[in-house]
């Protein structure tokens, strides 16, 4: 399994993709989409809006955050595609937290390494925990739904 980051910008001119793929766009609210190329390889896009903060600061109630709701969707969109994909396309705004953080997780899991993210990005670390828990103990923090 592969993993492409890209920040909003590069998404949305970036050539599409030939093999079969997911996409997961972050944007931090839902009122911005990101204009995903089309491809016929694409198996499926999974939206999802939150900003890029750890915790409840600047205005973000803890229901804004990334929580285990956005975790599970991201579980079961990937381990639901994942026989018929050989690539997970992320983005978020700047391309350096959020979507490496999802990518980062999901690399864990599926390929046993997510060191590259760490070493070339800053990956959220609400993000990466969180969907961790949630792989491994889904009952954990089942609370904020």
């Amino acid at each position: 399994m592969e993993f492409f980051v890209y920040s909003r910008p590069a998404i949305e001119r970036v050539p599409p993709h030939d093999v079969p793929h997911v996409v997961i766009s972050i944007t931090t609210t839902t009122a911005e989409r990101a204009r995903i190329p089309e491809s016929p390889e694409c198996r499926g896009v999974l939206r999802l809006a939150f900003p890029d903060a750890d915790s409840a600061v600047d205005g973000y109630s803890e229901d804004d955050l990334f929580g285990t709701r956005h975790a599970d969707q991201v579980w079961d969109f990937v381990l639901g595609h994942r026989d018929e994909i050989g690539r997970v396309v992320l983005h978020c705004d700047a391309g350096l937290s959020r979507s490496p953080g999802v990518a980062a997780a999901l690399s864990r899991v599926l390929v046993g390494d997510d060191s590259g993210f760490f070493k070339r990005y800053r990956p959220n670390m609400r993000v990466y925990r969180t969907l961790l828990e949630r792989y491994y103990d889904p009952f954990v923090g089942s609370a904020d739904g």
